[in-house]
């Protein structure tokens, strides 16, 4: 990287914190409320939750002063034009025109709406009375310099600067939803990122993408999203949204890296939240018993069965270890491999060893299988 980008960068990094660590929407809104009446004051507070409770209707707040929800909303309507022409305007409000423009520009020009609050109150305190500030601000006083995009079928609540292009966000989304379906498993954010850099259509239009407009494009879409574990994938994908117990099973061991008892397992699932069902210790033992995915490999015990772990009881394994070396092994040689495939006590590999029917203790101390005798 070239040195005096290197710099730059850091400068630019710089200012944008700074802009966020300045920005103040609570205190931009109190100083604007100032100049209204205390009527209007309490109209606009309460219209739009700017006190941290919730928002109120033109009907209730028009029954609290006995008068019809349109002249509530002609009170409303007054004072806002009241505070956009106020001399102070330009000066009140500047300071959160150019952070949320500069966040939005950084970001391709659009923000899904949940990611672009957390990202401006990340360092001022993420309240609901911030965040209904930012949104009254962006809803009603600046319509014109921030869009909002509503949610649907395809896409997620966002806010975008006017002259963001579309056509390449539109475009970008179907060429990541095109990556994911020839990649066909779910990647850290940083691996994506990597991957898709290297394909033509990045080459294409590299100089309208950064790294932090192509993840905000991901974000804003519905057919892409991130799993508990943080790796972004196909929505309808089980093993990033999730939605049958076979899929949250899979994906918490999956996720673990090894066996868990299947209480482990159902109080994984319940912290991750994957959905607002809960997950119940015998729905959860019913799923790994059923499923030919996960293999017992203790009392309780499940793990995967692509781990490489095999059906059957602790002398089913021994007697796989004993036919795969080609000499006998000692007890200890047997108990530290039998370890390995299942969570059981040596008690119980020593006992599965008593059993003459199928393993012969040599004179050495060493154990083999027993030959199945030959029907005359």
């Amino acid at each position: 990287m070239d040195e005096n980008n290197s710099i730059l960068d850091k400068i630019l990094e710089s200012k944008e914190i700074e802009e966020i660590e300045q920005f103040r929407p609570q205190e931009i809104v109190e100083t604007l409320l100032k100049y209204l009446t205390s009527r209007e004051k309490d109209v606009i507070r309460r219209r739009f939750g700017l006190s941290g409770n919730k928002k109120e209707t033109l009907e209730k707040i028009g029954d609290s002063y006995k008068v019809t929800r349109e002249r509530i909303r002609q009170v409303e309507n007054i004072a806002i034009k009241k505070l956009k022409k106020l001399k102070q305007f330009n000066e009140i409000v500047g300071p959160f025109v150019q952070t949320l423009t500069s966040v939005l520009k950084k970001h391709g020009g659009i923000m899904n709406e949940e990611i672009l609050l957390e990202e401006l109150l990340k360092l001022t305190g993420d309240t609901n009375e911030s965040r209904q500030c930012v949104l009254f601000l962006t809803e009603r006083i600046f319509k014109k310099e921030f869009i909002y995009q509503k949610e649907s079928s395809s896409y997620h609540a966002s806010w975008r600067l006017p002259q963001t292009n579309m056509s390449i966000i539109e475009a970008t989304i179907e060429e990541i939803e095109r990556y994911f379906v020839e990649r066909k498993k779910p990647g850290k954010v940083g691996v994506v990122i990597e991957e898709f850099c290297l394909r033509p259509f990045f080459n294409q239009h590299s100089y309208q993408l950064s790294e932090e407009s192509i993840v905000s494009y991901i974000d804003v879409s519905k057919k892409i999203a991130k799993n508990p574990f943080d790796e972004y994938g196909l929505q309808k994908w089980g093993n990033v949204a999730p939605k049958r117990m076979n899929d949250k099973i899979f994906l918490v061991l999956k996720k673990h890296g090894k066996p868990l008892h299947f209480n482990k397992i159902t109080e994984m699932i319940n912290q991750l939240k994957f959905d607002e069902r809960p997950a119940y210790p015998p729905t959860v033992h019913n799923e790994l018993i059923l499923n030919s995915e996960y293999i017992l490999v203790g009392r309780g015990i499940y793990a995967l069965r692509e781990w490489g772990y095999k059906p059957g009881v602790v002398a089913d394994v021994i007697s796989d270890i004993l036919k795969s070396n080609d000499h006998p092994l000692t007890r200890d040689e047997i108990v530290r491999q039998v370890l390995k495939e299942r969570v059981v006590k040596k008690n119980t590999i020593f006992l599965a060893l008593t059993d003459k029917h199928k393993f012969q203790k040599k004179s050495d101390g060493t154990y083999t299988t027993v030959e199945p005798t030959k029907e005359i």
